[in-house]
């Protein structure tokens, strides 16, 4: 299972008067203020970058924010024009969004707003968009209402994508795919292979 979250950003607010360096966690804050106790924001920080590393899991996540706050009685840090990157011996993604949440205490993130998605999985060039997004750490998942992603010649559009050891697997009800004649098919399921190969199943239905 992923580390906590929490123990990652609970180093944040103690780094926001002081900068530490601690072993499994790295936050660099150009500026930062605390707020007064009675404010509904604890504290807010500009450029603010946090480099996360999972036990258990080759996945590596670094975010960087414009800015950062928290309010009062919760676990969330709002982050604004987040740009996160998921590596992984096959994955380098990038999301990038106007404004987030990471939810820290149930170790998910939340992106909201013109969200754009490059980079490569397994060794295939990744472009497309999605609506608001949420990256589910201990799960390895990525959901959203709509997801749509070019991969070679296929434009595809789909739910939910599933980070396993050594497959990407794409999930929709139904998943569409549309390649560079225009045809356009649905199904459930589709992988892509650690070794690049698109896996589709035996039957697909044709619209």
């Amino acid at each position: 299972m992923p580390r906590s979250i929490y123990v990652y950003l609970l180093a944040l607010f103690f780094l926001i008067g002081s900068i530490l360096f601690l072993s499994s966690f790295f936050l660099n804050s150009t500026t930062s203020k605390f707020e007064k106790q009675n404010s509904e924001i604890i504290f807010e920080a500009n450029n603010i970058s946090i480099n996360l590393d999972f036990k258990e899991s080759d996945l590596r996540l670094n975010l960087k924010s414009s800015m950062v706050n928290s309010l009062k009685e919760e676990k969330n840090l709002y982050v604004y024009q987040p740009r996160i990157n998921l590596e992984g011996k096959e994955i380098s993604m990038l999301f990038t969004s106007n404004k987030g949440k990471i939810a820290y205490g149930i170790n998910t993130i939340h992106l909201e707003d013109n969200i754009k998605i490059s980079g490569i999985a397994n060794t295939k060039k990744i472009e497309g968009r999605a609506g608001p997004v949420e990256i589910n750490l201990d799960k390895r998942k990525l959901f959203s209402d709509k997801i749509n992603l070019f991969i070679e010649e296929y434009e595809i559009s789909f739910n939910e994508i599933t980070f396993d050891e050594e497959e990407m697997i794409f999930k929709g009800n139904p998943i569409y795919l549309k390649d560079k004649d225009g045809l356009k098919t649905n199904t459930s399921l589709i992988k892509l292979k650690s070794n690049g190969e698109l896996i589709f199943p035996n039957k697909m239905n044709i619209e």
